[in-house]
């Protein structure tokens, strides 16, 4: 028998990602999906020792939690407690209970490199909110079965969504997310081509190495995953466009490693491009 939680799902994230997360908890509440975020627990948690009940609430009371992982994540006291308790719980329980988010590529302790993510840069907070809810609900009539992460991206002008594929006894059509470190690709009904990605060093040699083939958007990254730059460059042009950012060049931004996306057409390139800027609000852009 399935064990009762209070909640379907807890949320630990940076006060700097409020504004995202708050669009996601009040989705999920209209879903009638029980969702610990704390603006709807205040009135609960005033009084309360925060450090043992925030503790109580990861390790046992919800049951799945996302992780809204970013760089304002890593450095914070109370988000590191929650991620410590939420890690305890799914190291006992041995289950898919940690749903990491990334607003960026910054790594945070516990959160292996092998564990499948949702790249929010490339979500709406309603499309995550919906992604996530088709989450909660298969898991209650799916637990038992194996599950798989495949990556299918078809480009439609101006939205495209991403859901959790499963290998199960189910009928219905595969779709996906991101898969850590590689690319899984499933078939789709239209075969239209997959758009890749690529990370390279910032430097002349790393760009050498990015295909020219193909429309692309690029992020010029930090170190730590820090989106300093996000851009769109046309087939043909997309070495070229990129080594204008390099330190010597007019147009510098500084960076380490460049990422990049390889799209169907410029359109669709320039049109992502404008989302990420608009959720990341880069520094040189």
């Amino acid at each position: 028998m399935t064990a009762k939680h209070e909640y379907e799902v807890a949320f630990s994230f940076a006060g700097e990602d409020r504004n995202y997360v708050e669009k996601v908890a009040k989705r999920l509440r209209s879903a009638s999906i029980s969702v610990f975020y704390d603006k709807f627990e205040e009135v609960d948690l005033w009084g309360k020792d925060l450090y043992s009940h925030l503790d109580d609430i990861y390790r046992n009371k919800a049951r799945h939690c996302v992780i809204f992982i970013s760089q304002d994540y890593k450095r914070k006291q109370w988000t590191n407690h929650e991620r410590e308790s939420a890690q305890a719980r799914a190291f006992e329980k041995n289950q898919d209970y940690i749903l990491p988010a990334r607003f960026d590529n910054t790594e945070i302790p516990g959160i292996r490199p092998t564990q499948g993510y949702i790249d929010l840069q490339e979500f709406t907070p309603e499309l995550f909110a919906k992604l996530l809810i088709e989450k909660l609900r298969g898991t209650d009539s799916s637990r038992g079965t194996n599950k798989s992460i495949t990556e299918t991206r078809a480009s439609q002008s101006r939205s495209r969504t991403k859901t959790i594929a499963k290998n199960s006894t189910s009928s219905q059509p595969k779709k996906a997310i991101h898969a850590p470190k590689a690319q899984i690709t499933a078939k789709t009904s239209t075969r239209t081509p997959k758009p890749q990605t690529k990370t390279v060093g910032f430097n002349k040699s790393g760009i050498s190495k990015l295909p020219n083939d193909r429309p692309v958007v690029y992020k010029i990254l930090t170190e730590a995953g820090t989106n300093n730059f996000t851009g769109a460059a046309k087939k043909g042009d997309v070495q070229a466009s990129i080594l204008k950012h390099l330190s010597n060049e007019k147009n510098y931004v500084p960076g380490s490693k460049v990422h990049i996306e390889r799209m169907n057409r410029f359109a669709d390139a320039q049109a992502k491009a404008e989302r990420i800027i608009q959720r990341t609000k880069p520094k040189y852009n």
